[in-house]
């Protein structure tokens, strides 16, 4: 069952690619694709990670991608490849790579939080709301994690769980002025 699910990821992931590769391969690129099959998988993790500091998510994916391909039980590049594409507003196959990402690590907050933003995202509140639980319930010292939990609380009608997260919020940073506003405006509504 287990092989079944990555060959499916791998398959996902090389539709994602594919779709994104160039309609025409210019002799360049088939030099550079040469060049880069000579990398290790370290390497191309090791590109990916240096492209995505520097914001050059296009160019960082490419990189990504080709490391899930050798590697794909390794949750950072999962994580990482969801940023890309929640970044680039690209929130299908976020919730892909972060739903790879939580399966391979669940115990990871990072993890947990940004799935949870992207279905948030989708208008998946209800779906959403489970995964900001999963995240305080796995560190709870987060005020970002609360906000969100209580801004999916408020979209599915749970008023109260609502005003309880982002009051959790504002313990935690109770000099933040944005989360004093919103609690106050859930209050007044």
């Amino acid at each position: 069952m287990y092989e079944i699910i990555i060959i499916v990821c791998l398959a996902v992931i090389f539709a994602i690619l594919l779709s994104k590769w160039p309609k025409t391969a210019p002799a360049l690129g088939r030099q550079e694709m040469h060049s880069e099959s000579k990398l290790s998988d370290i390497d191309f993790l090791s590109e990916g990670e240096r492209l995505f500091k520097e914001k050059k998510y296009r160019e960082a994916e490419k990189y990504y991608v080709k490391a899930v391909a050798r590697d794909s039980e390794n949750p950072l590049i999962y994580g990482r490849l969801g940023i890309i594409y929640t970044k680039l507003e690209n929130f299908q196959d976020a919730k892909e790579a972060l739903k790879m990402a939580v399966k391979l690590d669940p115990d990871n907050g990072f993890y947990q939080n940004n799935l949870g933003m992207v279905l948030y995202s989708l208008g998946r509140f209800k779906e959403s709301s489970l995964y900001f639980e999963n995240a305080v319930k796995i560190d709870d010292k987060i005020a970002k994690r609360w906000l969100n939990l209580g801004l999916a609380y408020q979209k599915i009608g749970e008023r109260k769980k609502a005003e309880d997260a982002i009051k959790k919020a504002l313990n935690l940073e109770p000099d933040n002025e944005d989360i004093k506003n919103l609690l106050a405006s859930l209050r007044e509504s």
